[in-house]
């Protein structure tokens, strides 16, 4: 390297380092005081000196290397003195901080505890349940505990969780009190009890009331406890004085109180069946009633509540603010309890007759507004109802200020038949309808009506028959139609009578269930699937049923009524019905359930009547729909002489149902007798050890009763039979 290019680098890093000496001055004499920064500086010195000896005249490197010591000592110096005289006034030191050295002992800090606040402990604290809080009382003192306890919002007393229903069973009620005293800030009471359950190991398990008087303690503990705390404010606010004392008086000898308790809800929780309740259930006492008034001044909520809602009953308990009450048949007296104070009561949800929800109402006084407020009225059983009982609803209701202000109102009509007590139901639903529910509800149809679950049929007569009723009666109608689950079919009137069916009538049905009319069991004149005009109107009305799945033809059950028409007739009305839905392009398979009678299968297989139900020898079967399922009721009985006829032609009936079908997976009998079903069990069950494409199997439990069995064949891999 010449002197030239040593020259450049030199200047090169002494303009670099100057540019970094135009930094932050605090940044530049943090750096320069360190040890580092020193060293740095003193370099830096003496390469200024060299840059300025080395151009002067031609020395050699030799000659620049023997520049004199002190100059590059002295230059040094001068160069940091200067660099760092401005920043003279920065405290030197150590860039990091001392935690701990070796050897020395720990610092010693206060306990966690200690150095957190109180209300942060307690927020933490204040997420265990009470057998978790209570140990540790005396390691948190009296008011951290206290405060813990406090921060509760939502208490539930579970069943579900084992520890959790052992503890809350346990639980004296005094002590429930008290936690009920503590939690002075809580929003929410939830009880999940068990639900009651009839079962073969321990009977029934009656568990409505379980842990009833917790429940009860703990609401009752939570006035009290809101109740000292309203007394300390009167007295930090009034000071003393009497007159600001009396303003905080609520009327009843209480101190005034915005309360916390919003909201309590009641849950039904199905438990294992090895979980024993035992009888009477835990804690389903009450304890004495309190002396003094339970004020509840922010309950507004009592959310799906059960028979011991009636725990309130005689216990001076104020509940004005209630807005929404929810009850699941609590009883005449429980209802009226809750109801008796409410000032603006917004929704009222009454499992029970017209009659009940009436007695309960009637709580209210009659002024013509105690229930002025109601928007919501749900869950009123009309289906078992007098007329004069929804008269006297709708006086009750109008009595009390509701006039055309109900914005949802729910019945439960239950099965509707095609007869004058279901019309008369109607007809006066209808008119506590108009009476009570808005206008625009009304126009909008904003009432919800609802079938119970047991009793889902829909008789399409009743389109008819509501031409001649009220507007609201033809809505009421029309919407049980849209939301019935199956269709009702018994034909008494013309078929000119029925109404015009579209796509929109049944679109939720998926069950089309016919039988004969009564008339025609009784007079022999006739029956529904013979009469051609009649079966028009069937498959009008199947064919307009987007999603029918199944098609039952006679009546099983109590009220028997097997079909009087052949079981030929039967299957040619399906084939009409798989026509006229391939026309509409809604081809689809169906399950079939057909009511015979026991004679029918001592006739000849094949005869010119068509009454066996077996399907060899019909001349071809490609007409009829894929079948899935088969259900065959069979009433009635044969001869003795005849059972070897009957048993012969019930099997053969079943392999051609196997052999002919589509899509055929499954078929079932029902109303076997037992000669019947030891006569299978010894020629045809070792077929289930074969290996063969069906399993057989007999069911005698369905009708034990009646000592009768249940024949099922079915396909083992669950496939269907292709076409």
């Amino acid at each position: 390297m010449d002197v030239n290019e040593f020259v450049a680098n030199a200047r090169a890093v002494r303009d670099t380092l100057s540019s970094l000496l135009g930094q932050d001055p605090a940044s530049i004499a943090a750096q320069a005081a360190s040890p580092a920064g020193l060293a740095f500086g003193s370099q830096l010195g003496l390469l200024n000196t060299l840059a300025a000896q080395l151009p002067q005249g031609d020395p050699s490197l030799t000659n620049a290397a023997d520049v004199p010591a002190p100059s590059i000592q002295a230059a040094a110096a001068g160069s940091v003195q200067a660099k760092a005289q401005p920043e003279a006034a920065v405290r030197t030191g150590p860039s990091y901080r001392l935690i701990k050295k070796s050897g020395n002992a720990a610092i010693n800090q206060s306990p966690a505890r200690r150095r957190l606040s109180h209300d942060v402990l307690a927020n933490v604290f204040g997420h265990l349940h009470p057998w978790e809080l209570t140990p540790l009382w005396r390691p948190l003192g009296t008011p951290l505990f206290h405060q813990s306890a406090a921060n509760y919002t939502h208490l539930a007393i579970d069943c579900e969780d084992k520890k959790a229903r052992h503890m809350w069973e346990t639980m004296p009620l005094d002590v429930a009190h008290k936690w009920g005293k503590r939690s002075t800030n809580i929003r929410e009471i939830k009880h999940r009890n068990p639900e009651e359950y009839w079962g073969p190991l321990f009977g029934w398990r009656p568990a409505l009331k379980w842990c009833r008087g917790t429940w009860t303690s703990l609401i009752e503990g939570h006035a009290i406890g809101r109740a000292a705390i309203a007394a300390k404010k009167r007295i930090e606010r009034a000071g003393g004085e009497g007159a600001a004392a009396a303003s905080d008086d609520d009327g009843h000898g209480q101190l005034a109180d915005d309360g916390t308790l919003e909201k309590l809800s009641f849950e039904d929780v199905q438990l294992d069946i090895g979980v024993h309740i035992p009888y009477p259930p835990p804690s389903s006492d009450l304890p004495p009633a309190p002396s003094a008034p339970v004020q509840l001044p922010a309950l507004t909520t009592i959310d799906n509540s059960n028979s011991c809602l009636d725990a309130r009953v005689g216990r001076n308990w104020h509940t004005p603010a209630v807005r929404t009450l929810s009850t699941r048949s609590c009883g005449l007296e429980g209802e009226r309890s809750w109801l008796a104070d409410c000032k603006a009561v917004e929704c009222v949800h009454i499992g029970g007759r017209s009659a009940g929800v009436a007695n309960a109402l009637s709580a209210l006084p009659t002024d013509g507004q105690s229930l002025a407020a109601l928007r919501t009225l749900r869950c009123v059983r009309i289906d078992e109802s007098d007329p004069a009982d929804i008269d006297r609803l709708r006086e009750v209701m109008v009595a009390r200020g509701v006039k055309r202000s109900v914005r949802e109102l729910e019945v439960n009509l239950g099965s509707m038949k095609s007869n004058a007590e279901s019309m008369e139901r109607c007809e006066r639903t209808a008119q506590l309808i108009d009476a009570v529910a808005h206008p625009d509800a009304v126009a909008k149809q904003i009432f919800r009506t609802y079938i119970d679950g047991s009793f889902e049929e829909f008789d399409v007569e009743l389109l008819s028959q509501s031409r001649r009723s009220s507007p609201t009666v033809q809505k009421i109608i029309g919407k049980v139609a849209k939301i019935a689950d199956k269709l009702f079919y018994n034909y008494r009137h013309g078929p000119t009578e029925l109404a015009t069916i579209t796509d929109d009538t049944f679109p939720a049905a998926r069950t089309l269930r016919l039988r004969d009319d009564p008339s025609a069991l009784f007079h022999g004149d006739g029956a529904l699937l013979a009469d051609s005009d009649k079966k028009k109107w069937v498959l009008e009305i199947a064919s307009h049923m987007p999603n029918l799945s199944r098609i039952e033809i006679g009546d099983a059950g109590e009220a028997y009524n097997p079909i009087q028409v052949t079981a030929g007739e039967v299957w040619r009305f399906l084939e009409s019905v798989h026509a006229a839905m391939s026309s509409r392009g809604r081809e689809r398979s169906l399950s079939v359930r057909i009511g015979l009678n026991a004679k029918v299968f001592i006739a000849p297989l094949k005869d010119e009547f068509g009454q066996s139900p077996c399907l060899w020898g019909r001349g071809g079967n490609h007409k009829l729909p894929p079948i899935e399922e088969v259900s065959i009721d069979i009433q009635g009985g044969v001869a003795s002489d005849k059972s070897d006829t009957f048993y012969n032609h019930v099997m053969a009936t079943v392999i051609s149902f196997n052999d002919e079908l589509k899509g055929h997976k499954r078929i079932t009998v029902t109303g076997l007798s037992g000669h019947f079903q030891q006569r299978f069990l010894a020629e045809q069950a070792a077929l289930n050890l074969s290996g063969g494409p069906y399993k057989l199997s007999f069911h005698d439990n369905t009708y034990q009763d009646l000592g009768e069995a249940a024949m099922c064949v079915e396909r083992r891999d669950g496939s269907a039979r292709g076409s």
